[in-house]
Order: C-alpha cells, then structure tokens, then sequence
C-alpha cells in the first residue's frame, strides 16, 4: 500500500462519501438532522481529498499522508452528527480509513484505527447529542472501536507478511539480475577481441542477445596456415543456450590443430549429443578455415546454411548446404567444401535473427547479401546491421561474422 498515491487511497472514500452526500440530499427518509456538521463534514471531506491530490503531485509530502485517515474520521464522524447520530446509515464508512491505516504495516496504525474509529462514534456525542442509554452506549463504542481495532490488525499482520514476502522475492530477483549480467559480462568476454589476426584480410562481428544471455556466438583465432572463424546459433535463448553455446565454442578451439572443418563440427557434435543428451540440445554453425596465403577458403555447414560469398564486383552466392545440425546424436558426418576467397571478396555468415531485421522470410536472404554487396568492408556490413538493430524489437538473438580479403594494394583494416 505504500506504493499507492495517497490520491488513489482516498479515492474510494471521496467517492462513497458523495454518494452519501447525494442519497441524503435526495432521500427524504434521510434527512439531515444538523446543518452545520452536515456541511462541515463536506468541508472536511473535501480537505482531505485536496490533501490527497497534493500529497500525491508532491512526494516530498507523503510523509504526511497519514492527516488524511485521520480527517475521514473526523468527516464520517461529524456526517453521522449531521445525519441522525445513532439512526444513521453511513456509520459503515469509517472501515475505509481503518483499511487505510492498516495496510501500512507499522504496528502503531493498529491504534490509530482504534482512536479514529472510537473517535467517529463518540464525536456526535461531544457536539451535544445526548447519550441514549448513556452507559450501553459508551460501551457499545468501546465494542464498535474494538473490533475494527481487530480487524485492522489482522490487515495489518497481512500486510506485513505480504511485505516480507515481496522483499524476499525482490532480494532473489536482484540476485538473479546480478548472476545474468555476471554471465552476460563473461559471454561478452569470449568474443574475439581484435580483427587484426592476418595480413591482409579484414574481419568484424556484431552479437546481440534478445536477452542478457543468448544461444549466438562468432569467434575466430589464428591458425598454422592463416585463421579460423565460426558462428553458431544453439536452440533457444537465455542462459541456458548461452551455456551450450560457450561449451561449443571451446571444443571448435580444441580442433584447431586438424585443418578439416568437417572434424571439428563432428568433435562438437559428439560432445553435444554425449554431455548434453538429456537438454535436447543442438545447435547449428558455419566454420570455416582460411589459408591466409592463397585465400583458399575450406567451410563446413552444420544445418545453418545463412553464409554467403559476396564477390568484388557485387556477385553474391548463397553457401549451402545439406548437413544436418550439431547434437542430433546420429552418427553423422559433416562435409567440407573449398572455394577461393579473391582480393575483395567477403564471406559473410550470420544468424537467423537477423532474418526478422527484413520481412523474416526467405526473401530477406537476397536483400541481406545486397547489404552486403553495398558495403565496403566487414566494419561497414556490421555497423549497417547494428543501426537496423537500434529501430527493431529482437525477438531472436542478433549475430554476424563478416571476413574479407582485402583488394590488391589496400591495406586491411584492424577494426573490430
């Protein structure tokens, strides 16, 4: 309740109380038996309603919001003066501003409620009423007092347990917070830090998880005869792909000693489908192995099938493949297949959330090669995907892996 505008608490109150208003104004068999206090408890009303609104536009004030209770006290009190004491209906309103002070679960408002409530059925007494049955009367306010005094500490007990218990549920949310962004911190860390890995060749890449730990990775690394790179995409999202995804990472670096990227898929495949059967985890990927030398480019597709070679002059073809996916656990074999990477020639491999940056179908495959084709370098391809990203809901991890062999005489450029 502490996080309700005092406006909104009060609502409830200003509303029922000018129904009583109107039903005594319209109702001849209740009539208003004092002017003066019938009028004075509009007025009371209606300060603390104003004081509700205030105390609501002005934080700094909340402070004070326990006035308000206490002044609908005083208004329904000096309402049942005004409208036949003892004869009234609208005694009933004073449980609203019990509730009120209630729910806050300082323990003290337990007696608040319990002076307020008395206060309101003694009132009309003090303003010169006489007390009918005079000691049955005192003591039925005594009771009347008592057991809404009951009952606002029962609300109260709630509100402390409901309190407690969000408290909790707040200290294991932030705790949970501060696990993912420790994982997402360390997921960040195992992306390649610098493209400067071979003369004469350009490499960039760009991974955004839809949330703060995603299935998506790229990677590259230096081999014997020049350098290695990857993307995987592993099923799902959130830690748990991210885990999978940092396992099959590590053993597509295990295999860099054998220069079959078809071996290395098979290595990763097999730790997928032994350690990690009962997830139902898979994954699909690009590897791929460059010889820095003579640009001979030898790739193998687990089931991804979203690369393509875009050629100097703005040609492109898709690289494809009909490998299944890593995991599967059925004994399957990855082929490699070589081309011929030429001065100012891209390969260009990325994920099938960058599908949804387009229309998400098929035909986004032709226009993600024309943005590639239309860019100079991987740096450029990466930065335009990256200003698509910034106007679009993700609702599938964001990754891209381009590398280039830089054009006859041009330097390659060392930007990551």
């Amino acid at each position: 309740m502490r996080s309700v505008p005092p406006f909104l608490k009060q609502l409830p109150v200003s509303i029922l109380f000018a129904v009583a208003v109107l039903l005594t104004l319209f109702v001849p068999s209740l009539a208003i038996s004092n002017v003066p206090g019938f009028l004075a408890s509009v007025v009371v009303l209606v300060t603390a309603t104003a004081l509700a609104a205030w105390f609501t536009v002005t934080p700094a004030l909340a402070r004070y919001a326990i006035l308000i209770p206490l002044l609908d006290f005083l208004a329904v009190g000096l309402l049942r003066y005004g409208t036949g004491e003892g004869r009234t209906i609208f005694a009933s309103l004073v449980v609203l501003p019990v509730v009120w002070l209630a729910a806050d679960h300082n323990r003290r408002n337990i007696l608040y409620a319990f002076l307020g409530t008395a206060l309101t059925l003694v009132l009309p007494f003090f303003l010169g009423s006489p007390l009918q049955g005079s000691v049955n009367e005192l003591l039925r306010v005594l009771y009347s007092a008592t057991s809404f005094a009951g009952a606002a500490a029962v609300i109260n007990e709630l509100s402390r347990l409901a309190q407690r218990h969000l408290n909790d549920v707040n200290r294991r949310s932030n705790a949970a917070e501060e696990e993912l962004d420790r994982a997402a911190a360390v997921q960040r860390a195992l992306l390649p830090k610098s493209s400067s890995i071979a003369a004469g060749y350009e490499l960039s890449g760009l991974c955004i998880p839809t949330r703060a730990v995603g299935g998506d990775f790229y990677d590259w690394y230096r081999t014997q005869d020049g350098f290695a790179f990857t993307l995987g995409d592993v099923m799902g999202k959130g830690v748990g792909a991210g885990l999978i995804a940092a396992t099959a990472r590590a053993v597509v670096r295990s295999a860099r000693g054998d220069s079959d990227p078809g071996a290395a898929l098979a290595r990763t495949s097999d730790c997928l489908s032994t350690d990690l059967e009962d997830t139902g985890a898979f994954a699909t990927m690009f590897h791929a192995r460059i010889d820095a030398e003579t640009g001979r480019v030898d790739y193998a597709d687990a089931g991804h099938g979203l690369t393509f070679l875009v050629r100097a002059d703005g040609s492109h073809v898709r690289l494809v493949s009909d490998d299944v996916p890593l995991g599967l656990g059925l004994g399957e074999a990855w082929g490699t297949t070589a081309l011929q990477l030429e001065p100012g020639d891209m390969i260009v491999s990325c994920s099938d959330g960058v599908l949804d940056l387009f229309d998400g179908t098929a035909n986004a495959l032709d226009r993600i090669a024309r943005l590639v084709a239309a860019e100079r370098s991987p740096a450029a391809v990466i930065q335009a995907v990256a200003a698509l990203v910034q106007d679009t809901a993700l609702p599938d991890d964001i990754t891209v892996v381009a590398a280039r062999r830089s054009p006859a005489g041009i330097p390659a450029l060392t930007t990551a």
